[in-house]
């Protein structure tokens, strides 16, 4: 009897390693043969995890990804030095290369009205935030395979397209000969092909990850700016994008908080920082308040969502809610 209780608690304990050491909204890639969570961040790095945390959540990342990122790559440290003692940038998550500085200034401006300059690169405030756009965009473009977006955040998505073109699911086998998919590549080898073996040795969910995606009638949704975030167990989106998404109409009174979303013969009126809604008049009460996140009115989805009378599945394994809508696959 204590023979089987052992092998059962072993098992137990091997199950719950497992599920540990998954990242909570991957898709794709098997992740058994990597080795996730072997190596400890340190402190130099853990002292940005707000920031990793604020950007992961805000561009539907994994945080933790990002801190295991900025590990692998300089370690949460800024500066590297030459022999003489000069300082220089220690290119990665923090560190914006030259080639960005063009791309980077965009994305300062549309966020804050200031065009960033590269000697804003050096500040986690700013480069956190834009390696949390770039790396969103990457996951969005591969189905939320983290495996491939971190190898892509590597090679370059070219690299790693032809790659996968050439090779299918061959791909990981594959990538030792990145340097034959580089074009006018003059060296002997090409990025790092074991990048997200090394970016995951350092991952774990020190950091609370609220993020969760969306599929709409079989297609994943792209947002911008704000991603989906869970509170409460309650999946929330920005009120303009769940308007389009529904072809909904979307009006937003801002002196007065108020959301109102009309459709047909639905009219729904949400106010921010309470629970309480309005359909067609009628008083309902939400699970969670509406809020102002980033600039972006976040709603509960579930609730406008079967409003329209759309069809709503919560897939806990990828944190991920398919909506259907009935009504539009039913007219194509």
């Amino acid at each position: 009897m204590k023979k089987i209780i052992t092998v059962l608690t072993a098992i137990m304990m091997m199950t719950s390693t497992a599920m540990a050491a998954a990242i909570p909204d991957h898709n794709g890639t098997d992740l058994s043969g990597f080795p996730i969570g072997t190596k400890k961040l340190t402190n130099r790095v853990r002292q940005y995890n707000d920031i990793f945390k604020s950007a992961g959540d805000q561009y539907g990342v994994d945080p933790n990804i990002l801190a295991s990122v900025c590990m692998q790559e300089s370690g949460g440290v800024n500066y590297q030095y030459y022999s003489d003692g000069t300082p220089r940038p220690a290119w990665g998550i923090m560190q914006i290369e030259n080639t960005n500085e063009k791309a980077f200034a965009k994305f300062g401006l549309e966020r804050t009205g200031t065009a960033w300059t590269l000697e804003d690169r050096l500040d986690p405030e700013k480069a956190v935030p834009y390696a949390a756009y770039l790396l969103s965009e990457s996951l969005y473009k591969y189905d939320y395979d983290y495996i491939k977006m971190l190898q892509a955040y590597n090679f370059g998505e070219t690299v790693l397209d032809r790659i996968l073109a050439a090779t299918g699911d061959n791909w990981l086998d594959e990538r030792k000969n990145a340097k034959d998919y580089a074009s006018n590549w003059p060296y002997n080898s090409y990025g790092d092909p074991l990048y997200p073996e090394h970016v995951l040795a350092y991952y774990s969910h020190e950091i609370d990850y609220v993020g969760a995606k969306v599929m709409l009638n079989g297609e994943l949704v792209k947002f911008d700016n704000q991603y989906p975030i869970i509170d409460n167990g309650t999946t929330l989106v920005p009120v303009r994008q769940i308007g389009e998404m529904l072809n909904a109409t979307v009006t937003w009174d801002g002196d007065n908080g108020i959301a109102y979303i009309n459709k047909a013969d639905k009219n729904i009126e949400l106010h921010t920082g309470t629970t309480t809604a309005y359909i067609n008049g009628k008083k309902h009460e939400l699970e969670v308040s509406v809020e102002v996140i980033n600039g972006r009115t976040m709603l509960p989805l579930r609730f406008v969502a079967e409003t329209f009378e759309v069809n709503v599945i919560w897939h806990g394994e990828n944190r991920m809610v398919e909506l259907i809508d009935k009504y539009k696959l039913a007219v194509e």
